[in-house]
């Protein structure tokens, strides 16, 4: 009784979750009619999470407890779809940083604290619950039985035929999951499905048969091969595809003409509204992220154990200097580990930067990182690869806005959605002056250089497929601007084919996947046989490289100019610090604690020099947002 109790409460709390995602009761009713054992799974799911309660004393508290998780996963989910396209999943837990930053642009200051009220009061009943909760004998063998029962149905259902078109593993990308099989199933799925599942057919026979042309090929490259930079700009697309949307002015009229002028076309990134590291991933690797578990960051889960092959590893061959730069914290979707396994020497993140500019509502501005690009191209005597990433015209967007200065003249009946999208063109209004920029300092430089344009994704708004005159909403654009004579016909792409086809146009094919993806028409079965290399490249026997990995992990830097103590001096109760390369995240260290700093200039800064000892030790470290310190200053004594 007891148990039938909790299942019919479960089957109340499934439906309210699943009206929280779909937001109305056609919605949900519309679900329920189209995919009833998908719904049944979602059931039995939150049934299989509240069983447990059955192995405790004190059930009717445990089963709360249980409910109140699953209730308030669908309330954040709620709230991450306030301000982005993709659902909740489990991977946004491991990239969320213990920081203040989203205070202010993913939530406001009366909601934040109405959240921490609403938690103390749920701890607070939680307790009295417990004290009150009535005790009853444990039956772990009922309860066994229960779990297991469950657990079969659960991993039985969706691979039955008579769950006709749930095909639930034929998809790993959260929006998809989320909207045909609904918050629970894909929130569950993302909790323990990670990796590339290994191909029935997989052996060192399938592998070489799929490579023998790739193996077999020579590498080629021209003898000077150019600078090559990929430009990777924040929620970036024409907003001129929204069909019967009139702006007051064009927010991109340079990226249009270097469409026009340079091969271009559509780039399909790998998510909506999110997922920048995923197609940096894809474009770095060109590998295929949907063929890892579901909602899945490599960053976040392989990389952090091995490193793999890019271009950065590849381009290293051709003798070209490897570099990422990006105007937001290091740390962020461990940027900070993972590039030293993606082959890369330098990491220039915003802890590295000085003069940095902000935007409304707290992002860097794009404009930075001409100069940076410059200093990292006269950094090496050799030629560069760059990866840039940008973050200016990042949500999430503020309906009412300070700064917007182009206007929606027609097309947007909704006020938020109207001052949203004024806000944002008005940021990409300045992404396109930084573009515009950044070609006229690479044309003056004099080196031969390739700069690759691309949207990572979607901007967050809400926007419907129906309202863009072409393409769709997982695909942004690509340019490609070259100081040189460049041709080559305009073609779509998918992240993962970026890379290959930008090579192919400059005669390189360095990489086993740049050699893939250059040799396959992109048709047939050629997405499995990608699929299958890449099992093998990461997590099979490494056929394709001989049975080992050949990518050693680079001993990366942070920032191209070093950071440099020359000296600390006391004057009264202020410790000063003189150097070079300081930035507002240089903090200073007494005898290995942190103190609290003041940033003066790139050559001076200042903390409390209470209670100093004559012989402490005095040093200078960059440190992230979060607290991670990067890197440490170089100590240099001044003579005299």
């Amino acid at each position: 009784d007891y148990y039938a109790s909790r299942g019919l409460g479960d089957v109340y709390k499934r439906q309210l979750i699943e009206l929280l995602y779909r937001q109305s009761l056609s919605g949900l009713w519309a679900y329920l009619s189209a995919r009833p054992v998908a719904f049944l799974v979602n059931v039995l799911i939150l049934t299989l999470c509240l069983s447990l309660s059955l192995f405790a004393k004190r059930k009717w508290f445990w089963a709360v407890l249980i409910g109140a998780v699953w209730a308030g996963l669908g309330i954040a989910n709620v709230y991450v779809l306030s301000y982005r396209v993709s659902p909740l999943s489990a991977i946004d837990f491991a990239i969320l940083q213990l920081d203040w930053s989203f205070i202010g642009i993913y939530m406001s200051v009366p909601a934040f604290v109405l959240v921490v009220a609403a938690a103390v009061l749920l701890v607070i009943g939680l307790v009295l619950l417990y004290r009150r909760s009535p005790k009853s004998p444990v039956q772990p063998r009922r309860g066994l039985l229960t779990l297991c029962i469950l657990l079969l149905s659960v991993a039985v259902l969706p691979e039955l035929p008579l769950a006709a078109g749930f095909a639930g593993n034929a998809y790993s990308d959260v929006i998809t999951l989320t909207e045909r099989y609904g918050f629970v199933y894909t929130f569950s799925r993302s909790l323990i499905d990670f990796g590339i599942d290994r191909p029935e057919d997989y052996s060192a026979r399938r592998i070489h048969a799929i490579a023998e042309d790739v193996l077999s090929t020579e590498t080629k490259a021209p003898e000077d091969v150019p600078n090559i930079i990929f430009l990777q700009l924040e929620s970036f697309f024409d907003v001129n595809h929204l069909e019967d949307v009139v702006f007051s002015e064009d927010p991109v009229p340079y990226f249009r003409t270097l469409k026009e002028n340079g091969p271009s076309g559509f780039f399909t990134a790998p998510s909506v509204g999110a997922g920048t590291a995923n197609t940096e991933f894809e474009v770095m690797t060109q590998m295929n992220v949907h063929d890892f578990g579901t909602g899945e960051y490599p960053y976040k889960t392989i990389l952090q154990d091995t490193t793999c092959e890019s271009i950065a590893y590849n381009l290293k061959e051709l003798g070209l200097s490897t570099h990422v730069l990006h105007n937001n914290t290091a740390t962020f979707y461990d940027r900070d580990k993972v590039f030293s396994k993606l082959g890369f020497d330098s990491f220039t993140s915003i802890e590295y930067m000085n003069d940095v500019e902000y935007n409304e509502i707290g992002w860097a501005e794009d404009g930075i990182l001409t100069g940076e690009i410059l200093d990292l191209l006269d950094s090496t005597a050799a030629r560069d690869l760059i990866y840039t990433i940008s973050v200016q015209p990042h949500g999430a967007y503020p309906a009412e806005s300070e700064s917007a200065e182009i206007e929606v003249v027609s097309g947007v009946e909704d006020e938020a959605l109207r001052g949203e999208l004024e806000y944002y063109a008005t940021q990409l209004r300045a992404v396109d002056d930084f573009l515009r920029a950044l070609t006229e300092a690479l044309e003056a430089l004099g080196e031969p250089a390739v700069l690759v344009v691309y949207g990572d994704h979607m901007p967050s708004l809400e926007i419907e497929e129906s309202a863009l005159d072409s393409g769709n909403l997982y695909t942004t654009e690509y340019a490609v601007w070259a100081n040189f004579p460049l041709e080559a016909e305009d073609m779509d792409v998918k992240a993962y084919q970026l890379a290959s086809h930008v090579f192919e146009m400059l005669g390189v094919n360095n990489g086993t996947l740049t050699k893939f993806h250059q040799m396959n028409d992109w048709s047939g079965a050629y997405e499995t046989e990608l699929r299958t290399l890449q099992y093998d490249m990461l997590y099979g026997d490494r056929v394709v490289y001989g049975g080992e990995n050949p990518f050693a992990e680079t001993d990366m830097r942070f920032g191209t100019r070093d950071v440099v103590l020359h000296r600390a001096s006391v004057r009264g109760d202020t410790l000063t610090a003189y150097g070079e390369n300081f930035t507002p995240y240089s903090v200073l260290c007494i005898d290995g604690r942190r103190v609290e700093t003041a940033f003066v200039s790139e050559n001076e800064i200042t903390c409390p020099a209470d209670s100093l000892s004559p012989d402490a030790r005095v040093s200078v470290w960059q440190v992230a947002e979060d607290g991670t310190a990067l890197s440490s200053a170089v100590v240099y004594e001044e003579s005299g």
